[in-house]
């Protein structure tokens, strides 16, 4: 299991758009590190993500999404 992934990869692992990778950062749900103009993804990022695609998929709004990542 690699230590960091691209938004590319994430993107394409998930079957979500680098977009909707990079709105999820802007809501503060996901936090990449920055490297310049690169985001690198951690484990826990990734976690996360799975966790906000079955929780959209569950209904959930991204507040309630926050509130059980928090």
């Amino acid at each position: 299991m690699a230590e960091h992934y691209t938004i590319s990869e994430l993107a394409e692992e998930f079957g979500v758009s680098t977009r909707t990778l990079r709105f999820y950062e802007a809501e503060n749900l996901i936090h990449p590190l920055r490297k310049g103009r690169h985001r690198l993804y951690g484990r826990t990022d990734r976690v996360r993500l799975r966790l906000i695609l079955r929780s959209k998929r569950l209904g959930l709004s991204l507040a309630e999404i926050g509130e059980v990542l928090e």
